[in-house]
């Protein structure tokens, strides 16, 4: 199944509003077993829109099309589909009821304007909107089954989650694609294609990679849940197993308040409490005070916590770029000073509160508590066992 997604709008292709829409409905299609085959955005020429319409309708088994379903001149699908098809725009008289209905539980009166958006191409089935005043709708155009849908994203993806999703699990019960999700800690993406590309991959397995920094998200993607995927997966896991810190999903502090048996203390020095906002929310059980002084090397800031009774994080002072991270859980210690390269100062917060949950998360699952990192340099390590 090929489906595709055109979003369209003058303020999308120059930029001035982010196409978060088409990103969030991909993943949304992908879970459901779907890869979308093609993404396009169209500004608000009519012939624009009726040349990607015609096109794409001839090849794509699927178009979901967003956006150009307001009451404003610059707000063309529907006309537009209405000169593909050459099917006459008719008044649907329950929709404009529908919308009457929602001005006057506002208190207000119905622009005569809105009564473009009950006017729809003979033979569109109408997609509900509860929330707005753009019905959405459903056409066939040449081979591709066609939803069109507003723009506005909570109008959308309740439109998407409720009708168009659940109108295409009746007429293909059961996606093929599979994809899993793999986030690593301390490799950069170059030094992992360095590694992964060449090797040889099963047939029909997708390998793709994305910044978001302090991680490295990794994709495997199959056209076919078949046993190839479990050969895929286990030469990537061969490879990226030292620095994979979650699968599927990426929510440390959510995986750390799972695995804390009981309290955590946290102590933060300089890193203006970029660890305790993160963990804070999660962890109801956490105890934490910022320290302006706290020690500037890993031994140091050791030493200073390790009369502490309880399970304690800290993060001390950091001088030229290195950050010292301890961690004591009553009896024994570990501690590291690592050296950022990067010159953005919130960007270097949000790598040492990383590094430090990644210190918690591999005590807690019993692994090596100091990982092995390429991108961040460790200059200094101490132990108390």
């Amino acid at each position: 199944m090929i489906i595709e997604i055109i979003t369209t709008g003058d303020e999308v292709l120059t930029g001035f509003t982010v196409d978060t829409n088409a990103s969030w409905l991909s993943m949304q299609l992908l879970e459901k077993g779907w890869q979308v085959r093609r993404r396009q955005t169209v500004g608000d020429r009519m012939d624009d829109l009726t040349d990607v319409l015609h096109e794409r309708s001839l090849i794509a088994d699927v178009i979901i099309f967003n956006g150009g379903l307001g009451p404003t001149s610059d707000d063309k699908t529907t006309d537009a589909v209405a000169q593909v098809t050459g099917a006459p725009l008719e008044l649907n008289s329950d929709w404009l009821a529908n919308m009457e209905k929602k001005f006057t539980a506002r208190g207000r009166v119905m622009p005569v304007s809105n009564r473009k958006q009950a006017m729809l191409p003979q033979g569109a089935t109408v997609l509900d909107n509860p929330i707005g005043t753009a019905c959405g709708f459903k056409l066939q155009i040449n081979k591709a089954i066609c939803y069109f849908t507003p723009g506005v994203p909570n109008e959308f993806k309740q439109m998407v989650q409720q009708q168009i999703i659940p109108d295409l699990q009746q007429k293909y019960p059961s996606g093929a694609a599979v994809v899993r999700r793999y986030f690593t800690f301390g490799i950069s993406e170059s030094a992992l294609s360095d590694q992964l590309d060449p090797l040889t991959w099963p047939e029909h397995i997708e390998l793709g990679y994305r910044s978001s920094m302090p991680t490295i998200e990794m994709k495997l993607i199959s056209q076919h849940g078949d046993a190839d995927f479990a050969t895929a997966e286990k030469q990537l896991l061969s490879v990226i197993t030292p620095y994979l810190v979650a699968t599927d999903t990426l929510d440390m502090p959510a995986k750390l308040a799972e695995l804390l048996p009981g309290s955590l203390e946290i102590l933060e020095g300089s890193t203006c409490g970029e660890l305790l906002t993160q963990l804070a929310p999660a962890i109801p059980q956490l105890c934490a005070d910022y320290h302006q002084h706290l020690p500037d090397s890993a031994d140091e800031l050791l030493q200073h916590i390790q009369h502490h009774s309880r399970l304690t994080l800290a993060v001390g002072t950091a001088k030229d770029q290195q950050y010292p991270i301890a961690l004591w859980n009553g009896l024994h210690g570990w501690a590291q000073t690592l050296h950022i390269r990067t010159l953005d100062v919130s960007l270097q917060h949000r790598i040492v509160a990383f590094a430090a949950q990644d210190m918690l998360r591999r005590y807690l699952l019993e692994q090596p508590v100091l990982g092995e990192y390429q991108t961040l340099q460790r200059t200094e390590s101490a132990h108390r066992p």
